[in-house]
Order: structure tokens, then sequence, then C-alpha cells
């Protein structure tokens, strides 16, 4: 899901085009920032420790500087490399037999015999991988405030562009 807000800059006397394209982009660039990091914190909580705890530790984001004047900055919430599974914890998985070494494991740490990986193997090859919707439910916590946070940042960029 895409969320996309643009901002022409006029020009300003005071100010030339760049000049105010960057004060727009540093003010709207630190709000989108912290809607990333707030979505991100959201995820993290709903996100499953599992048996390692990787899937949680690597939700991270990124800002990145637009490459045009219709995208002044965008970023992004993720997983790193170290949890490839995370789309199958956000979705969920259609029944099929898991590889035996991740499931060996969390039968010895979630259930205290690594011999009970069979049984826990079976039970998704029946009925696949409840979905938990991390990422998504926490969008949806955020997303109210995107439009509102974004806007007040361009305000403040204005003000201090009609400052100048």
């Amino acid at each position: 899901m895409t969320y996309r807000v643009q901002l022409s800059v006029p020009k300003i006397p005071l100010f030339t085009p760049g000049e105010a394209t960057t004060l727009l982009r540093r003010e709207v660039g630190t709000a989108v920032a912290s809607l990333l990091e707030d979505i991100a914190s959201e995820a993290r909580l709903r996100t499953p420790v599992g048996v390692s705890g990787i899937l949680r530790a690597s939700i991270g984001t990124r800002l990145m500087r637009g490459t045009d004047a219709s995208v002044l900055v965008h970023g992004e919430v993720f997983t790193g490399a170290q949890a490839p599974y995370a789309l199958f914890v956000e979705e969920g998985t259609r029944p099929h037999f898991p590889p035996r070494a991740p499931i060996e494991l969390w039968a010895q740490r979630v259930l205290g015999d690594r011999r009970l990986w069979f049984v826990v193997a079976r039970a998704i090859a029946r009925r696949g991988t409840r979905a938990r919707h991390m990422f998504r439910d926490a969008l949806d916590v955020v997303k109210p405030r995107i439009f509102p946070t974004v806007q007040a940042a361009a305000a403040v960029a204005w003000q201090r562009i009609g400052r100048g």
C-alpha cells in the first residue's frame, strides 16, 4: 500500500525554488521519518517473538530522498534479510510440510522436546499457519495521522519560507 502527498514549490522572491524545496524536504522528511518509526514500533508490538525474536528485531525503517520535485521524500518499513519468512508470518500459509530444522528448534524451545517437531509439522501440513497481519494492523493504527502530520510539516515549512 502506498501513500503519496504531492506538494509543488512556488516561486518566492526571497528563496530560490531549490532552497524552498530543501526546506520543505527537511520538514516533511522529519515528519515522515517519525511516522515510519511509529508504524515500525506498532509492527514490532504485533510481531510474534517465535523461537529467536529475529523477525521482530529485524523490523526497520528507511527514509529516502525523492528523485524529483513531485516526490520530496519516501520511506519504507521493512524486515531484514535475516527474516525471509516475514511475509509468511504476515499473510499466513496454506497447508504445507515445513522444513524440519526450524520446527525442531521451535519444538525444543517452546514444547521442551525437539522430537515433537513432526507433530507440529503435521499440524502445519493439515492447517497451514495463521496470518498475523502485524504490518497491516500497524499501518491501520497510524494511518489516520499520516495526512495531518505531513500537512502540518508542510505548513511549518511554508511559514519559514514566507518569513524568509
